[in-house]
This record gives structure tokens, C-alpha cells and sequence, in this order.
């Protein structure tokens, strides 16, 4: 009897030691994966200026060794509008310098006076990825206005032509594939350097007025196609702001 008792004692104790309380397992917290990858922050406008270009002319009258590169500084403006990967742009460039240059040919007319060459394109460019360096590729259109004002003499002693005072004036249509990088610095500022190829149709118009007894003037008018390489289309400092979430 004294048994019986005692089994009935010990019963509930071994039950409970065979029983797990759920309420007290603990579970281990499971740290999310990272990728190492950390987003690029979006802005919806860039503004920035050109600090930078090397690239062709348009030809000035029968301008010898016309593909020469011009070095050009401060001479341009930037805006963009950011859709995610596509950002739509308006560029300016306003460039004006002294030059002179051998004309028809090496030893007929050298050619001194002031080039202006201004233009404005739209378009737009696409990102290939998102980090801090950024490639891209795009396409402008543009109007484009070049002209020309000063004298042409012989190049040499030999007689070639009557010096005269000269004008042109182009005024043209451009289509330009391009190609990118951009850097970001920090939030908010980028660097972006791009190559293009200028396709340029232009009407011209070129006035001679010849310094003879008696001054003769004569005015010519062409259309025609040039491809103007720009291996340093625009060199840039933009400024990014109004943040997308």
C-alpha cells in the first residue's frame, strides 16, 4: 500500500520532466543578408557648367588643317531632368576667340581675325548602371551658329590675292551620339566627362570686300555637311538636388 502511495506521488513529477515548455525555448535571431551594395541616392534636376572641351570647328572659308582641336574653358552650361535611368538635358556652349590660319593652302592666304561659335542642343542621356562611377550614352540635337570677321593677305611674297576684309556667317542643324562617364563625389556634386560626333548641316554665307583702288565686294552662299569630332565634348561640374524617395 505504502507503494502504491508513493507511485502516485512521483507520478506528476516525472510527467513534468518529460515535458518541453515551449515558452521557453529561445530562438536565435537571424541577422538580415547584406550585399555589400549600398544605392546610389537620386536627385530629379542637375545643373552644372562646362569646364572643359577639346574638339573641332566648323571650317572657316577654305580654312587648310581644319580638323585642329581648340581647347575651350568656362564656356558652357549643363541642365538635366532625372527620370531614373534616362535624364533629359539642355546644354549651351558660347565660345569666342582670336585666330588666325592659313587659307586654299599653306602658301596662298594667311587669315587673322575673331571666331565665335555658339550653340544649344537638347537630348537626352542613359545611365548603364547605378554606383559612384556612372557610364552612360546619349544623343542631342542642336542649332549651331559659327561666323568669322577679319582680313586674309598673302601667306607669302608671291602675289596670290588682293588682301580684303572678310565675314562669314553658319548658321546649322547637328545630330551628336555621345558617350559618358560621370563620378560622384559626394551627395550632391558630380563630375562628368563625354565624347560626341558632331554631324553638322549648315547654310553659309561668306563676304569678301577687297582692298583694291576701288574696293570690290563679293558675297558666295553654300550648304554642306561636316563631321566635327569632339573627344572632349564637354568636360563638367554638376549639382544635384531636389532628392527622390
Amino acid at each position: 500500500m505504502k507503494k502504491l502511495l508513493l507511485a502516485l506521488l512521483t507520478l506528476p513529477f516525472l510527467a513534468q520532466a518529460q515535458i518541453k515548455r515551449v515558452d521557453t525555448i529561445q530562438t536565435i535571431a537571424r541577422k538580415p543578408k547584406t550585399s555589400g551594395y549600398q544605392s546610389h541616392k537620386l536627385y530629379a534636376y542637375s545643373i552644372g557648367v562646362k569646364a572643359f572641351g577639346y574638339e573641332e570647328l566648323p571650317q572657316i572659308l577654305n580654312q587648310v588643317n581644319n580638323n585642329d582641336f581648340r581647347r575651350e574653358y568656362l564656356s558652357g552650361f549643363i541642365f538635366k531632368f532625372n527620370d531614373n535611368q534616362i535624364s533629359y538635358r539642355i546644354t549651351g556652349n558660347f565660345y569666342a576667340d582670336d585666330i588666325s590660319f592659313k587659307n586654299d593652302c599653306p602658301e596662298c592666304e594667311e587669315a587673322k581675325g575673331k571666331v565665335k561659335d555658339n550653340s544649344l542642343r537638347v537630348g537626352f542621356e542613359k545611365n548603364l548602371m547605378y554606383a559612384d562611377i556612372q557610364p552612360y550614352i546619349g544623343f542631342d540635337l542642336g542649332y549651331r551658329r559659327s561666323s568669322f570677321k577679319g582680313t586674309s593677305e598673302n601667306a607669302t611674297s608671291t602675289l596670290y590675292t588682293t588682301p580684303y576684309d572678310v565675314k562669314t556667317q553658319k548658321n546649322g542643324f547637328s545630330i551628336s551620339p555621345l558617350i559618358g562617364v560621370k563620378f560622384n563625389l559626394i551627395d550632391h556634386i558630380t563630375i562628368a566627362a563625354e565624347s560626341s560626333l558632331d554631324l553638322l548641316y549648315s547654310y553659309e554665307k561668306q563676304e569678301r570686300t577687297f582692298k583694291d583702288a576701288r574696293p570690290t565686294r563679293t558675297v558666295n552662299k553654300y550648304n554642306k555637311w561636316e563631321f566635327l569630332l569632339r573627344p572632349v565634348g564637354m568636360l563638367s561640374l554638376q549639382y544635384n538636388f531636389s532628392e527622390q524617395y
